[in-house]
């Protein structure tokens, strides 16, 4: 009877992989070596699928993996070695990792989950013909990549391959740093990059193959206006050294701050990219979810002061590779390596850059690596909301260099944070102003300290005009900042400017098209426009980005109890204890007047503060109580939110009292018409 139901045959491109030593090592020190293989997959596998390659099996440190054609194959195996000798290049000796790979086409037999044939065996067999760090093939693979790969073939005669009837010709592929390092040319240059222990001659030959690279192997370029969403993935740590995380996430934030400068290009937030840190989902399936054109993929070593970051370009919609670089710099010229990347990037998808946008990727300075470090820490501490942490970092940064404006807008940053949490204190926005004001005097063009500014001048100096002008300042900067163009919808909001406001929030979704806090206050501006039917839509749309956002629950619970849904209100509230006021106000438009004076009693004889003062302004406004409510929006400190009582839905009952005006006036409000 024919097995053809249970087994599959076709021609393909098979490559095997193997790393050099591995055995050696296990013997030797096993738990460095399980670390290094680990490190080995993760540099190798994102490359098999950019050359349409499929990994068909794992064999303990070796890789078998299928192509549709050789070329696709060859390929591929000449950036996995230009990637390892990068990697080589900067890592201590003991952590050097090199391959042999092999390739052939040939039958290959698919059965009942394993893979047979021809294509496997020789290809299996090459591999240990091929030195450390180079690439073999069968001479099938050579007639087919010949004058379709600009490297020269170099023939190491017939060979005699175990298992294999007749003797095989196989081609060693000359890999140009390798012939460069076999010429006598260069002899002589002694090392000079002592921290990497490795002679210039290896940043010489790094350099050559990345030329040699992008000027014959690269894909079709992107013609202009193909890419206009771009999606910066979490950088790789490449140092095994879970305490410089902090250094990563700083050069991640670092670069997507840097491409976010070019009004052509919609970057996405850091906020959305975050969620694919260590993800299973392929490049594909990432790009659909931010509706991007392309993602850049990218890794980082360091030494001391010694930096190399690794990019890659890649389409969203074919998962293909379009292009990569390797960028070196000192920490004290990590600005200029920011720009460099960038512009590198600009330049590869064709976006059209101005004159001011020109001038401003040129214009670099020098950092103090100390204090650069500190400032880093300080941001990486401020955005996990430690804030003694990143506090300590930054004054540590401001002390060793009181001329860098990074440090104060990091400062700034921080306590604006505080400003517009649940619990400010007032002398949180003193030091804002102090520290913002010293960032943008050193530095004007830092668009992340003009919206702390706006914030500021918003919801603290009630300086209206002011405000506005430093939003528009902030985002002419930066278009891309997702979190300013919220807080100028807001603004725009507040001073009934709703459609305005509503292609403001838009524009921060786009940008941030997976924080759910973005999509569920668009669905309060449509509640503040009255428009319910929107505003649920948006609430539950961001309550399926994150179940436990909690202003998507307060907001579709606030409409839902204006639409009279009670029992769903109380249900949505019930998931939110921080806003417990919000239940009381249900229960109070409910009918339910005990139960909404027992949530005011809870609320009352438990901690108070600026954010649990303003909800019980509105459960008082709720249970008609004006006084109490009025007495509770003159809380102090104030909470961010209390201009809003302009437009919040929540203190429509309060609009007819005099000291309603007199608490717009008080805010340089205008009365509502």
């Amino acid at each position: 009877m024919s097995d053809t139901t249970s087994a599959q045959r076709r021609l393909s491109a098979i490559m095997f992989t193997d790393l050099v030593g591995f055995s050696a090592l296990s013997q030797k020190d096993e738990s460095l070596a399980l670390e290094l293989l680990e490190e080995h997959r993760k540099l190798l596998r994102p490359l098999f699928a950019q050359y349409n390659g499929t990994e068909i099996k794992t064999i303990g440190d070796a890789f078998m993996v299928e192509f549709p054609s050789a070329l696709e194959a060859a390929r591929c195996a000449v950036e996995i070695q230009k990637i390892l000798t990068a990697h080589t290049s900067v890592v201590t000796p003991e952590r050097r990792m090199e391959v042999r790979i092999g390739l052939h086409v040939g039958d290959v037999i698919f059965k009942e989950g394993d893979v047979l044939g021809d294509g496997v065996n020789i290809a299996s067999r090459i591999e240990p013909l091929a030195e450390a760090g180079g690439i073999c093939v069968s001479e099938s693979v050579a007639h087919q990549i010949e004058n379709k790969i600009d490297l020269p073939l170099e023939s190491l005669g017939e060979k005699e391959l175990k298992g294999i009837e007749k003797p095989i010709n196989v081609y060693n592929l000359v890999l140009p740093w390798k012939g460069e390092t076999r010429s006598s040319k260069l002899a002589g240059i002694k090392p000079v990059m002592n921290r990497w222990k490795q002679p210039v001659i290896i940043t010489l030959l790094l350099a050559i193959v990345a030329i040699w690279w992008s000027t014959n192997q690269r894909a079709p370029s992107i013609k202009s206006g193909q890419v206009t969403r771009l999606a910066v993935l979490p950088l790789a740590n490449l140092m095994n050294d879970p305490d410089q995380e902090y250094f990563v996430d700083g050069m991640h934030d670092a670069l997507i701050t840097e491409l976010s400068k070019l009004t052509g290009l919609t970057v996405i937030s850091r906020q959305s990219v975050l969620r694919y840190k260590e993800s299973d989902k392929s490049l594909t399936e990432i790009a659909n979810e931010l509706k991007v054109h392309a993602l850049i993929e990218g890794s980082i070593l360091r030494d001391r002061d010694e930096i190399r970051i690794n990019v890659q370009l890649i389409e969203g919609e074919t998962d293909q590779h379009l292009w990569a670089d390797m960028f070196d710099r000192k920490l004290e010229n990590v600005l200029a390596l920011h720009r460099d990347i960038a512009k590198a990037i600009a330049a590869e998808i064709q976006v059209t850059l101005s004159p001011t946008e020109e001038a401003q990727l040129a214009e670099v300075r020098r950092v103090d690596p100390e204090t650069y470090e500190a400032y880093l820490k300080g941001m990486y501490h401020l955005n996990k909301y430690d804030f003694e942490k990143g506090f300590n970092y930054l004054n540590e940064a401001v002390a060793k260099d009181p001329t860098e404006p990074l440090a104060y807008a990091g400062l700034a940053y921080g306590y604006i944070t505080i400003g517009h949490g649940l619990r400010p204190t007032e002398d949180v926005w003193v030091k804002a102003q102090e520290a913002v004001h010293m960032a943008i005097s050193l530095d004007e063009t830092l668009a992340e300290a003009h919206a702390v500014l706006a914030m500021i001048k918003a919801y603290y100096e009630f300086d209206w005009d002011g405000a506005e002008k430093s939003f528009l300042r902030s985002i002419e900067l930066n278009p891309n900042l997702a979190e300013t163009h919220y807080h100028y919808a807001w603004y725009l909001a507040l001073l009934g400017r709703m459609e305005e406001a509503i292609h403001e929030h838009e524009r921060a979704m786009e940008i941030g098209p997976t924080v759910a806090a973005y999509t569920a206050w668009l669905g309060g501006l449509y509640w503040l426009e009255g428009d319910n039917e929107r505003a649920i839509e948006y609430c539950r749309r961001s309550l399926k980005i994150r179940a436990d956002n909690w202003g998507g629950v307060l907001v579709l619970a606030s409409v839902l109890t204006d639409i009279g849904a009670y029992d769903d209100a109380i249900a949505e509230n019930m998931k939110i204890p921080l806003t417990k006021w919000s239940l009381g106000r249900t229960y109070a438009l409910a009918g339910q007047v005990v139960e909404a004076n027992q949530v005011l009693k809870e609320i009352e004889n438990g901690e108070i503060f600026p954010a649990n003062a303003f909800g019980l302004a509105v459960l008082n406004t709720a249970l008609e109580d004006k006084d109490e409510a009025f007495r509770w929006l003159a809380y102090k400190p104030s909470y961010s939110w209390v201009p809003w009582i302009r437009v919040w839905p929540w203190f429509e009952s309060l609009q007819d009292d005099p000291r309603f005006d007199e608490l717009l006036k008080s805010m340089n409000l205008p009365a509502l018409e």
